[in-house]
């Protein structure tokens, strides 16, 4: 070369051999067409082997196990076995990602290849295989239905007729385990580089037992044992109306089978709510601020008034309770429980460290509360009821100024009042070990009412009376048609 000396022109030459060496090489590197070296296609080696050979291969046994014919066999299910194609089964595989892994080789600049070929040595790719459960469990239901709609049925506590109790278990069903079948299809295929069964696979159904909400063991750990106490009242004679009978009935009904946890408070206003709303309330005389006029709902009193005979005779802790204004002819004096909506209720809570059960049953004449739970048997309950004053009725005094003036008469007789006390006396095996009072109750005396003309001013016959209206023993009142 014209001005250079030999060593100059020596570098030159040498430094355009080693580029075009390097070209020559990165275009050989770059533009292969075989795999790198050191990789695996889940445990395949396809070290140098040809790159769209090792994508035919994959694509092709994609294909195989999609088409791979799989027998499942079931124990006690009509039919007892059926085939079905892998794909319908819910066969995925990840041949997309592999080939998504393998595009860098073969698409992008020299330069790109040649840099993505060399990190990829030894490199490990994953052809995965999947099932999905959803899909699986859709092609099975084609055939084994029955096995899908069989419900397990729950335990259940039977109280005889004599009031004892025996149990039924519960009964379990069978249910396909998607998830360990799909696992169980899958270990059955074999990785890329390895020939897929040519015969049928045959795998058994995997099952599950499934139990119901309320088993036997469940219902055994609440202790419902025995009847601890029961209760019967009687229907009025004079005011049994077809009203007042469904009220009752309706209200017994709507604490029938009611369960109460150990130290659960029962709320005998929810169930007033719940009877209203599922059974509706009739007409019936209720009380309204002492006197017994036409209403709704009238009679209900009846049931709390049993069910609190029942509690007592339990040893449960009351809560709250209030008598009636009036004394009712189905309890002694002393032993009623009644409810105002808004005003009155009656709570208990269940003390017996156990599950209560409530039991209810009526006829046309009478309704008795019976409670089942857990108590030591030799420990037993009785109630007195005592009056300790009798109060005199009043006399009430109507203005009439029709009558001759100094003239009275007589409109309605009055009736005493009563101040009652009650104890609840606790035995063990038969001896008095105990005497709690439970309450001091009064009993307002109805007043004698009498007409008279004085020739003065007439006198209030509510006056000194509460004047706050609330209705007891009933939802409504008065109703006068």
């Amino acid at each position: 070369m014209l001005g250079l000396r030999k060593p100059e022109t020596a570098a030159i030459l040498i430094l355009l051999v080693v580029v075009f060496s390097a070209a020559v090489a990165l275009i050989v590197y770059g533009g292969s067409k075989s795999m790198p070296a050191g990789v695996t296609i889940s445990g395949w080696s396809v070290s140098g082997m040809n790159i769209e050979w090792v994508e035919k291969k994959l694509d092709e046994h994609a294909e195989a196990l999609r088409r791979q014919r799989v027998v499942l066999q079931m124990e006690r299910a009509d039919p007892n076995e059926a085939a079905w194609l892998m794909e319908q089964l819910g066969l995925t595989t990840g041949t997309d990602q592999v080939l998504s892994a393998l595009r860098p080789l073969k698409e992008g600049s020299l330069w790109s290849r040649a840099k993505y070929r060399w990190q990829m040595q030894g490199r490990e790719l994953i052809f995965a295989i999947s099932i999905d459960e959803s899909a699986l469990k859709q092609t099975l239901l084609r055939v084994w239905a029955k096995v899908y709609d069989a419900k397990p049925a729950n335990a259940q506590r039977i109280v005889e007729g004599d009031d004892t109790i025996r149990y039924v278990p519960e009964q379990n069903v069978e249910r396909i385990d998607e998830s360990k079948l799909a696992a169980l299809l899958k270990d059955q295929l074999p990785p890329p580089g390895q020939a897929p069964p040519s015969a049928s696979i045959a795998v058994k159904v995997p099952v599950i037992a499934v139990s119901p909400e309320v088993t036997l063991q469940k219902l055994k750990a609440e202790k419902i044992e025995r009847k601890l106490a029961e209760f019967t009242t009687v229907y009025p004679l004079l005011n049994n109306s077809e009203g007042r009978i469904h009220n009752v009935r309706s209200t017994a009904a709507s604490i029938h089978d009611v369960v109460l946890q150990p130290d659960e408070i029962f709320d005998y206003g929810k169930f007033i709510q719940l009877t209203e709303a599922k059974y509706g309330y009739k007409d019936a005389p209720v009380i309204l601020n002492g006197k017994l006029v036409p209403g709704i709902g009238g009679g209900i009193c009846q049931v709390s008034s049993t069910l609190y005979n029942a509690v007592l005779r339990s040893g449960l802790k009351i809560v709250e309770r209030r008598n009636h204004s009036l004394p009712v002819s189905y309890v002694p004096l002393g032993q009623d429980a009644t409810f105002a909506s808004g005003y009155i209720n009656f709570k208990f809570r269940n003390t017996t460290g156990a599950h209560l059960l409530i039991r209810t049953s009526t006829t046309d004449s009478q309704v008795t509360v019976k409670l089942f739970g857990s108590a030591p048997e030799n420990i037993t309950y009785d109630v007195e009821s005592k009056t300790i004053e009798t109060l005199e009725p009043p006399v009430k005094y109507v203005h009439n100024p029709q009558l001759p003036r100094g003239k009275t008469e007589l409109l309605s007789k009055g009736k005493p009042g009563y101040k009652v006390e009650t104890y609840r006396i606790k035995k063990v095996d038969g001896r008095i070990v105990g005497r709690e009072l439970v309450s001091k109750d009064t009993y307002s005396a109805q007043p004698t009412l009498v007409a008279a003309n004085r020739g003065g001013q007439p006198e209030d016959i509510r006056q000194g009376e509460e004047t706050r209206p609330f209705v007891e023993d009933g939802v409504k009142g008065p109703i006068f048609r």
